[in-house]
């Protein structure tokens, strides 16, 4: 896919774009379980969960951390669980899940590709920036010149159109010379549209015709 010319800027997203997310939470939730003395594969049960409460961060409906723990809460099935004693028990879950990230084969490369062709890249992703900058670094994916633009210290989550305002504002360049990358069509796609910027969809699966299928694909200007 040939992208837009005269382009200044690209705002990467990362999970699922640059980062294997689902590898590493799959692992995470299962080890996590099995702590717990819940039994057999829990993947489907959790990935249920994940996306009902990140999408009522998205919507502005719960904070970062009240996501987190409402989704304990539900999984383990004790909505009576005070916040502090939720947020502990879902540390279980993020030491296996942080110790099993990994890049995608084609994201260094795209990186690399965009920082060479002298444009400014930003990583837009709905999380906070501590554990979004560790994701990058310990995958290697972190290079000089990139600025990590992450929606819990920019006020507002993607696909807020706040979060794309801020972001353009943190690179200072315009929303019409600037391209969002990523794999979700409402956060990367639709929003980052609205407010006036180009847009790739990602697919990993390939089912999508009008989307890429790999970062590979992608034609700089």
């Amino acid at each position: 896919m040939q992208l837009p010319a005269r382009l200044e800027a690209v705002f990467y997203d990362l999970d699922g774009t640059l980062v294997d997310h689902d590898h590493a939470a799959r692992l995470g939730v299962n080890a996590w379980s099995a702590a717990l003395g819940i039994e057999g594969d829990q993947w489907d049960r959790w990935a249920v969960l994940e996306k009902k409460w990140f999408s009522a961060f998205e919507r502005g409906e719960v904070s970062h951390l009240g996501q987190r723990v409402e989704r304990c809460r539900e999984f383990i099935g004790r909505p009576e669980l005070a916040d502090a004693a939720a947020l502990d028990m879902y540390e279980d879950y993020l030491a296996v899940y942080r110790a099993n990230w990994r890049a995608f084969p084609d994201a260094l490369p795209s990186l690399h590709a965009a920082l060479e062709r002298g444009l400014r890249v930003g990583i837009l992703t709905n999380g906070a920036e501590v554990m979004q900058r560790a994701k990058l670094e310990r995958t290697g994916l972190w290079l000089e010149g990139m600025v990590m633009c992450a929606t819990v210290e920019l006020g507002a989550p993607k696909p807020q159109p706040e979060s794309y305002r801020a972001a353009l504002d943190t690179l200072g360049v315009r929303a019409d010379r600037s391209v969002m990358i990523g794999d979700s069509w409402a956060n990367d796609v639709e929003g980052a549209r609205r407010a006036g910027m180009h847009a790739v969809y990602l697919d990993r699966t390939g089912r999508d015709g009008a989307s890429v299928s790999s970062l590979d694909e992608l034609r700089w200007p």
